[in-house]
């Protein structure tokens, strides 16, 4: 009964993780170069199931092995690029390809983001709202002195037909692991990333990409979740209440 009660009250945790993942994707839907997560479940703690017998025959036989519990092991981004929308804006800019944008983040440094709704602070340094600044190919900061500069597909930016500076466009290494650090937002450990070549992308500026959320399969995905995680809570009540008999009823019989 209580290896039952373990495994219900699981269920509602690993749900209710899954469900807080869920929602914070329906929920960035209209940010631009947002990836969705996933959670990963998995059993843990299992264990080996044997009979309990005096008959030889029974005991012998053993059930198998099993686990009482499922946990949240992890969470993985798809990373498929999301659909580009024409803004007009010439600070908007999306990369069809491989690559990210690099910013230098205060919080975290060096930071790598698929979102390119640019803006010009006051310093005329090229920047995401609520991330940092832009970087070029010298990691240092971006600084036009207005919007009226054209961007090429290789991330140079030219300003009255000349040649002003050029975007870093970063590609990850191999082996390299990805952390969400904000909406679309990641941190690369050990700083393992390189500019990436000019063959694997093409700059477009004017343009954004949008999130690759799937909103009709988001909502399923909730809808199954909320199902689960209220199964589970209700078969928890039920071993509360099959419990509160066993104490205070069975105790007294005789």
């Amino acid at each position: 009964m209580v290896r039952g009660f373990y495994s219900a009250a699981a269920g509602v945790f690993t749900r209710q993780k899954a469900m807080n993942t869920i929602a914070n994707n329906i929920s960035n839907a209209s940010t631009a170069g947002y990836k969705s997560s996933v959670t990963v479940e998995s059993s843990f703690g299992e264990h080996l199931v044997a009979r309990m017998s005096k008959l030889d025959g029974v005991s012998n036989s053993n059930i198998g092995p099993g686990a009482f519990i499922t946990i949240n092991s992890s969470e993985e981004t798809d990373f498929t690029q999301g659909s580009l929308e024409s803004t007009g804006r010439p600070v908007d800019m999306a990369i069809n390809g491989n690559g990210f944008f690099l910013v230098e983040s205060e919080t975290y440094g060096p930071v790598l983001t698929r979102n390119g709704q640019f803006e010009i602070d006051g310093d005329g340094d090229l920047y995401l709202p609520g991330v940092g600044k832009v970087l070029n190919d010298g990691e240092s900061s971006i600084n036009l002195a207005n919007s009226s500069f054209t961007v090429g597909p290789t991330g140079v930016i030219s300003v009255d037909g000349e040649e002003a500076d050029s975007l870093y466009i970063a590609v990850p290494d191999e082996d390299a692991v990805l952390k969400s650090v904000g909406p679309g937002v990641f941190t690369v450990e050990d700083e393992a990333y390189d500019q990436a070549e000019t063959e694997n992308y093409y700059l477009m500026q004017g343009t954004v990409e949008k999130s690759n959320i799937n909103m009709a399969k988001e909502m399923s995905r909730l809808i199954a979740g909320q199902s689960h995680y209220q199964a589970c809570t209700q078969i928890v009540k039920m071993y509360d209440a099959i419990n509160q008999i066993a104490v205070n009823q069975i105790g007294k019989i005789g």
